[in-house]
């Protein structure tokens, strides 16, 4: 009788400690993709992190981000919450959030620039034609981002990269050539479903969902919002769910 009480207390101690242990679990900083989740969804996915990043750390007024690049340390555990919930199978909210196909607002934002240029110079008829400019510096970045070129009427275009960047910046560089008289990142236009980030640390992360619909290119009439509070460990809690009746 005393052994198997000694074995229950031993037990009971072990859980308490495994317990405690996973919700204090940290959340990657470095990009991690879950073997469940598909090459597909990653990628949006990862588009979600990054646009998630660039809101808060602008809205917060932290780190500024000064590279084309995102560092993964900024996204990665953002990522890391974002596949948590679209892996979870138990919670309402977490499948409601699939059901109506949830993302961050505006990706393009991640993948176009628009810039004005000087439709006689070379480096631009050389950028068009070849896919390369001639000019060694631009080449780089040509090179490094696979910038491409299409053109949206005389000396407007746009240029779009596979990945997800740092368009702003991006821009920033572009406008230094003398042959581009004008550069700067995609606008978002119009109105959606939304994720944002309340707050973050190394454990815990707390993200707002919302579904929005009625006319949303021109602003949605309705919106719906799940609360989130995902863990390391790879916990969710749903902290708050309010908004009008999900149709």
């Amino acid at each position: 009788m005393k052994n198997r009480v000694l074995f229950i207390l031993l037990f009971g101690v072990y859980l308490f400690y495994a317990c405690d242990s996973e919700t204090t679990a940290n959340f990657p900083t470095q990009i991690t993709q879950d073997c469940r989740v598909s090459d597909s969804i990653f990628e949006i996915l990862l588009d979600d992190a990054k646009l998630i990043c660039m809101d808060f750390y602008t809205n917060e007024d932290m780190e500024e981000l000064t590279e084309i690049e995102f560092k993964e340390y900024h996204f990665a555990p953002i990522l890391a919450a974002l596949q948590i919930v679209y892996l979870d199978s138990v919670s309402t909210a977490s499948l409601d959030i699939k059901k109506y196909d949830v993302h961050a607002l505006c990706p393009e934002q991640l993948h176009n620039s628009h810039i004005i240029v000087d439709t006689t110079s070379i480096n631009i008829q050389s950028w068009k034609e070849y896919g390369f400019s001639d000019n060694l510096n631009l080449d780089l970045l040509i090179d490094e981002y696979n910038l491409q070129l299409d053109s949206i009427g005389k000396e407007n275009y746009t240029v779009r990269t596979p990945i997800g960047i740092n368009q702003d910046v991006l821009s920033q560089e572009l406008a230094k050539f003398p042959f581009i008289y004008e550069s700067q990142s995609a606008n978002c236009i119009g109105d959606g479903s939304h994720i944002e980030i309340v707050y973050f640390s190394s454990d815990f992360i707390h993200l707002i969902y919302s579904y929005g619909w009625g006319n949303c290119p021109s602003g949605c009439m309705n919106r719906h919002y799940w609360e989130l509070g995902i863990y390391g460990s790879g916990a969710i809690e749903l902290l708050a769910e309010s908004g009008k009746e999900l149709p």
